[in-house]
């Protein structure tokens, strides 16, 4: 019994000890950015480039390591395709996304990578003035990978979502794309 007793406070102790040195260096962020999506795989097919934005809200663990909690939407403008014509297809992403800093002070270049889930909005065409639905609505498990750099407060990334696929049988097909997008990223806290 004594032994459990004397693990548990040793454990306490180092649990304690490590959330002190992190709390000293703890950096709270905030950001959004705006910029122009690209798309690609089979929903490039329907679909001219729009706008895509995100806000971010996170904790740097370490001066090079932060986590946030990531929500980025895109809207694709509808194109025309054949005697079909597409309505803009709108998507959102619910995501955790970690990111290294290479650097640690002035132009700071970076590597980040998000998972979570993408919701996909039903999609519609028309045709002869009649709608009708070329895809119900889903949500997918996707992935952004992102490469870009924070100036001061200014945040600059190009990244890709794959967002997985919509549709069914024959008439399934990728969505993803590429963005990319200007900001700004705020730390509050910290060194």
């Amino acid at each position: 019994m004594k032994t459990k007793s004397i693990m548990k406070k040793l454990l306490l102790f180092t649990v304690v000890a490590l959330l002190g040195l992190t709390a000293t260096n703890a950096q709270v962020k905030l950001g959004f950015g705006v910029g122009y999506a690209i798309p690609s795989g089979d929903i490039a097919d329907i679909t001219d480039g729009g706008f895509s934005g995100h806000l971010e809200l996170g904790y740097g663990i370490t001066e090079d390591i932060d986590v946030s909690v990531f929500v980025h939407g895109d809207f694709l403008t509808g194109a025309d395709k054949g005697l079909l014509s597409y309505d803009t297809v709108a998507f959102g992403s619910y995501m955790v996304n970690g990111r290294y800093y290479f650097k640690k002070e002035g132009f700071r270049p970076y590597g980040s990578l998000a998972i979570g889930i993408t919701d996909i909005a039903q999609i519609e065409a028309a045709t002869n003035g009649t709608r009708v639905a070329a895809a119900a609505r889903t949500s997918n498990f996707s992935f952004r990978p992102a490469l870009g750099f924070k100036y001061g407060i200014l945040n600059v990334n190009a990244s890709y979502l794959n967002a997985g696929e919509i549709g069914e049988g024959d008439g399934k097909a990728t969505v993803s794309d590429f963005a990319f997008n200007v900001g700004l990223l705020f730390t509050f806290g910290g060194k």
